[in-house]
């Protein structure tokens, strides 16, 4: 049946679950494209249009070039970032993945099969929770933490920024997603904040799926 739904799927996108999560109305599974994905309402959480814009993202912040050893995930939903990392770009980081979404934990490990990654480590609280207190360094922080189309605003303060710089290692880098509106994807507030908080950094606007993101990478060279 799971072979047929991939194929059918190709064709028109069949869904295998809905539920309500606890922090968003709805989360859905469904076959796209031959694959499974997860979904949000409109959004995208892993394997769909965010898969593809994280794949580019994590290629121009140089992680083939300079692979991680040690990478936290925040906002880890199925694991986008995880299989990127470990399956296509054939990396074996040791992986942290912080999911607020109890729910969204208990899709990934049933639908996605995330116990597949050896070395991850999966935590179950927020994202600012986490790396306010954290004590370990990064080679890699992928920021990836939504509420449907929305980072909360307590993701994008200075605290938080600086937070993500004390937990890098040198020469760390922080791959930051968001999605603003269309006609606000030039320079704004959030974006002037997180250059002050690193020592490099570069930022990409991509068009993936027909959402607009924007991509903010963060270097610690100190």
């Amino acid at each position: 049946m799971a072979a047929l739904k991939k194929v059918l799927s190709w064709i028109w996108p069949l869904p295998v679950k809905r539920v309500e999560g606890k922090l968003t109305a709805v989360l859905e599974v469904t076959y796209e494209q031959g694959k499974k994905v997860l979904n949000a309402g409109e959004v995208n959480y892993s394997f769909g249009a965010l898969h593809a814009v994280f794949r580019i993202a994590l290629q121009k912040a140089n992680i083939i070039e300079s692979p991680p050893a040690e990478v936290l995930i925040l906002g880890f939903g199925a694991g986008s970032i995880a299989s990127i990392l470990v399956e296509e770009f054939g990396q074996h980081p040791r992986i942290t993945g912080i999911e607020a979404d109890a729910v969204v934990v208990q899709l990934a490990r049933q639908e996605f099969n995330i116990g597949r990654f050896s070395a991850l480590e999966i935590e179950n609280t927020t994202a600012e929770k986490f790396i306010s207190a954290c004590p370990a360094k990064f080679d890699l922080i992928a920021v990836d933490v939504f509420i449907e189309s929305r980072v909360p605003e307590s993701c994008k303060s200075h605290a938080f920024l600086e937070n993500l710089y004390r937990c890098l290692t040198k020469n760390g880098r922080v791959v930051f997603n968001e999605m603003p509106e269309a006609q606000v994807l030039a320079e704004n507030e959030f974006v002037a904040r997180f250059r002050n908080n690193f020592d490099e950094t570069e930022i990409h606007e991509l068009h993936v799926g027909g959402s607009p993101n924007r991509i903010l990478i963060g270097y610690r060279r100190k």
